[in-house]
């Protein structure tokens, strides 16, 4: 059975970006209203019209920690991201992996770009969450944790970094073999 719940405060810092003024993932049990979830105005008398998450992603494939597996989701024709704002334009999926290797005892992550290109421009991405040169972006689990570079969407939008670590440090690394 799903609860509803209300989640964090959203922030009020009119400076900060768009993507950090709410957390509204969905896990097993976690329920977050759209009037809930930091980012549409509850004030709003449109609100109430607006489909719960919940109920729109109820039949959506899941991982085995019950989390919506989204490339799955679109693989399977479940949803069909436009191409912009307006629905124009085309997409242009790239298929190269990035491998973060700064990551201490850990396996090293890979970010599969095929997967995020597929239903994201690279303007969604770039420059304004990561700086597309390598060393540019100073990505740390503290800093994902908080919203920042990967957090952006995951925790909110897209499995949460801290329920499967496998999902992201997948690449052995030296350390890691030693463990």
């Amino acid at each position: 059975m799903l609860l509803a719940t209300s989640v964090w405060a959203a922030t009020t810092d009119p400076d900060e970006p768009f993507w950090s003024k709410g957390r509204h993932f969905q896990l097993k049990g976690d329920v977050v209203n759209v009037e809930d979830d930091g980012i549409h105005d509850p004030s709003n008398v449109t609100v109430k019209y607006l489909q719960q998450p919940y109920d729109a992603m109820a039949t959506f494939p899941r991982d085995s920690a019950g989390i919506v597996d989204w490339v799955k989701v679109l693989d399977q024709g479940l949803i069909d991201p436009r191409k912009s704002v307006d629905g124009t334009g085309e997409m242009f999926p790239v298929d190269f992996d990035i491998i973060f290797t700064n990551t201490a005892s850990m396996p090293n992550v890979r970010f599969p770009h095929r997967q995020h290109t597929e239903w994201l421009t690279c303007a969604n991405c770039h420059p304004a969450i990561f700086v597309p040169q390598k060393g540019a972006n100073p990505v740390s689990m503290n800093e994902i944790i908080q919203g920042k570079y990967c957090g952006v969407c995951h925790g909110k939008v897209a499995f949460p970094p801290t329920m499967n670590c496998g999902r992201c440090h997948s690449v052995a690394n030296e350390v890691s073999l030693l463990r």
